[in-house]
């Protein structure tokens, strides 16, 4: 059995770059369906054949193989769409999966990026708590532990996650709250001071917090949205010791990379 194993991996490493086992047909129907996106929704014949580069009969003979086997649909007298198999084919398989499983492949890859210690958090009344922790490759090692709660309206984190509730629910979460600690000037003293940051964050894409919640600390958050809701799954930061990076350099291109891998992570979030 293992001789087995070693023989098909061994194949599979000689083949993998070899182009002559490559079925052709495959390729460009696979492409057909990576043509489909937000901006194009429907295509016709024409259209898809100058994406492969192919006439359009060889464009109609892979639609209509799509069409039958149920991954693409007839959208109008002209055009063809995605159809509900494309979805089965992730859904299927995503639905399985939990958050956790999802995005920590991710998270670790935006650590190779950033060379950062990342973190993926969740609400949880008036606090967020952390539900994954991947460390640095550096020296620096984050003291954020599994199950960590902080106080949701003084950190950039919890602020993102509050900011996608309506006002009334962060009202009925903070009827009872009279533990307004505060860390730094930009930490709302009161549900007032709150409701007027959360406008703001409402607009961002991502937050920073520069020392505001712990003082020798950066941090970067960008949100993870459900595909089914686009409600807010969870928050995907960075953090590291001040000194690591300049902030304008933090501020701008180490919070792109966030935004960048929270927005991979939501597309397969369902």
């Amino acid at each position: 059995m293992n001789s087995s194993i070693e023989t098909d991996s061994q194949e599979s490493e000689l083949t993998k770059n070899d182009d002559r086992y490559l079925v052709p047909g495959l390729v460009r129907g696979l492409a057909i369906l990576q043509a489909f996106n937000q901006q194009t929704q429907e295509m016709t014949i024409t259209e898809i054949a100058e994406v492969l580069d192919v006439n359009r009969s060889s464009a109609f003979r892979l639609i209509y193989t799509l069409e039958s086997c149920g991954f693409l649909r007839k959208a109008s007298q002209k055009t063809y769409a995605l159809d509900s198999k494309v979805m089965e084919l992730g859904f299927n398989s995503l639905a399985k999966q939990s958050l956790l499983d999802l995005a920590t492949p991710l998270m670790k890859e935006l650590r190779d990026q950033t060379q950062l210690a990342v973190h993926l958090s969740i609400l949880e009344g008036t606090h967020i708590v952390f539900i994954n922790n991947i460390q640095s490759n550096g020296t620096f090692t984050s003291n954020i532990g599994l199950g960590t709660r902080w106080p949701a309206h003084a950190t950039v984190i919890g602020q993102m996650m509050l900011a996608d509730l309506s006002e009334t629910e962060i009202r009925d979460r903070y009827k009872n709250f009279n533990q307004w600690e505060t860390f730094s000037e930009l930490t709302p003293k009161n549900l007032k001071e709150l409701l007027q940051r959360l406008s703001f964050v409402k607009t961002q894409r991502s937050m920073v917090s520069w020392g505001h919640y712990n003082h020798d600390m950066a941090a970067c958050a960008a949100p993870i949205f459900k595909q089914s809701t686009q409600k807010m799954a969870a928050v995907l930061s960075v953090s590291c010791p001040l000194g690591s990076y300049d902030e304008h350099y933090f501020r701008n291109e180490i919070a792109e990379t966030v935004i960048q891998s929270a927005d991979k992570i939501s597309k397969f979030i369902y």
